[in-house]
């Protein structure tokens, strides 16, 4: 869409702006200006809609393979984009899971015929420092390790430190608590250790995180996902606690405020849906099928946030897109000139409410069925191409973001 110009109200440098000028010049943003300027194509955004920076999910479960049933990587990729994100990364607990170097590249020619939206993949534990740095070689974004893997944790720390690639840990021993997986976890962390710790959940957990940013010298990330920053087991009727079974549990009112508040005071790092499709019979039946999709409402619900005057939107959009995508090592999140033109349009005016029936992910149910929401996606621009506008619109097209970063230059 080159020569596009969209104007209206938008976030730029963390402001709210009345009237902006954003050029598009094929996949990049070419000018961002005060008032309106230019010429050429116009798209006008109307009273009450706002133009933000597309988001980065960090944390994300496309199933497909043996579990296709559940999800696919186009039916995953598409609730992306129906919720205003275009770039995901991938956890690697497929099935067969993405263990090996070998794996990887086949999960990425899938992703790359299939995926609507941009991507990254995880890869499982690795023993040998030698395969992390072939997977680094064909562009695995951090190696996830789960409660099974963390009796060798000593290990995959040395080949974090050999090889250089970044770990990312779900904090549960089995059968564990995550505060002694968290304290445990930290005992081991040395100066220049890349760690990020995913849905953390409860607030001692939190504290003790925030006392090891500033003590190890290393870097921790934390990341922190709607459910857990919106939802408390205490406030679920039991029907709702059946579909909203997820790992790490629900927590308390007062752990998931303070969770909360750690997007305030900067210690929570990132905003990630965990997207986590099972098939409902698979969730009411008992079994164990932790998790539930979140794609198509972690930004909306989130804004509202904002809305609703609980959050800056200053900080969501930093938690939400830049600082994802610049651990991607990727240009977007911002509306910025030289950045990939990743964009949303949402309208502010329009009240509505979740109903999980109308996902485009196959796993049709949320614990925040009926909750009304004050933002409305209106359109999603990939790379400068419309992909969404209140239907899909793309159906391919995503690349992986080592392209992206060789694109940019």
């Amino acid at each position: 869409m080159a020569g596009l110009r969209i104007v209206g109200r938008a976030l730029v440098d963390g402001k709210l702006l009345d009237e902006v000028t954003v050029e598009i010049d094929g996949e990049f943003i070419s000018s961002v200006s005060i008032g309106e300027s230019g010429s050429g194509p116009r798209l006008l955004l109307s009273k009450g809609q706002l133009l933000l920076p597309s988001a980065t999910d960090l944390h994300v479960h496309l199933r497909d393979w043996d579990q296709a049933y559940k999800e696919d990587v186009f039916t995953g990729t598409s609730a992306a984009a129906a919720g205003g994100i275009t770039t995901i990364a991938e956890m690697p607990n497929t099935v067969p899971p993405i263990r090996s170097p070998e794996a990887l590249r086949e999960r990425l020619k899938l992703l790359a015929t299939r995926a609507v939206v941009d991507y990254a993949v995880h890869i499982g534990p690795l023993k040998k420092p030698e395969d992390a740095s072939r997977a680094l070689e064909l562009g695995a974004c951090g190696m996830k390790l789960y409660p099974e893997d963390l009796e060798r944790l000593e290990d995959y720390l040395r080949v974090s430190r050999e090889s250089g690639i970044r770990l990312v840990v779900h904090a549960e021993l089995k059968g564990g608590d995550e505060v002694e997986t968290v304290k445990m976890l930290l005992s081991y962390v040395k100066a220049g250790d890349d760690i990020r710790l995913a849905h953390i959940s409860r607030a001692e957990s939190l504290r003790i995180i925030e006392l090891a940013k500033k003590e190890l010298g290393a870097r921790i990330t934390v990341e922190a996902t709607p459910h857990h920053l919106l939802l408390s087991y205490e406030e679920l009727d039991e029907n709702s606690r059946r579909i909203s079974t997820v790992r790490p549990p629900l927590a308390s009112m007062s752990d998931r405020q303070y969770i909360f508040s750690g997007l305030k005071r900067c210690s929570v790092d990132f905003i990630a849906s965990d997207h986590a499709p099972h098939t409902l019979e698979e969730k009411l039946s008992g079994k164990n099928a932790p998790g539930f999709p979140g794609l198509e409402i972690t930004y909306p619900l989130m804004l509202t946030e904002w809305f609703e005057d609980r959050l800056d939107i200053s900080t969501l959009v930093k938690k939400l897109c830049r600082a994802p995508a610049e651990y991607l090592g990727i240009p977007k999140g911002e509306i910025k000139k030289g950045f990939y033109a990743d964009l949303a349009v949402f309208d502010m005016r329009e009240r509505w409410s979740i109903s999980a029936k109308d996902f485009l992910s196959k796993a049709k149910y949320t614990p925040f069925e009926g909750r009304k929401l004050s933002a409305k996606l209106i359109s999603v621009f990939r790379r400068g191409e419309l992909i969404y506008n209140g239907e899909l619109i793309a159906k391919g097209g995503g690349i992986h973001v080592s392209e992206l970063r060789q694109k940019h230059g």
